[in-house]
């Protein structure tokens, strides 16, 4: 999937996981993702289930939803819980 941009956190494409953002990086282009079903007995570990919505506003409307799906990715030297707090998402478009 091309496109995504991803708010409220950086991806290292080096070490292919979360970082924090620069200073003033508010939105920052998400690399190509390639989705791989698998099939999981356990639940993965340092992995954050990140959200992505259609738009910035994610609580949507009652016409149109702006959730679609989350993405496992590799939560890095931080703890899932850390971008939780901080709310990181992948958006499809910045356009409300």
């Amino acid at each position: 999937m091309t496109g995504l941009i991803l708010e409220g956190a950086k991806w290292n494409d080096e070490k292919m996981y979360l970082t924090e953002p620069g200073v003033m990086e508010l939105e920052v282009p998400m690399p190509v993702v390639h989705f791989k079903p698998i099939n999981r007995r356990k639940p993965p570990t340092n992995v954050y289930n990140c959200p992505v919505y259609y738009y910035p506003i994610r609580a949507g409307t009652v016409s149109r939803d702006s959730y679609i799906m989350s993405i496992d990715l590799k939560s890095g030297e931080h703890p899932p819980e850390f971008w939780i707090k901080r709310g990181t998402a992948l958006l499809l478009s910045t356009a409300n």
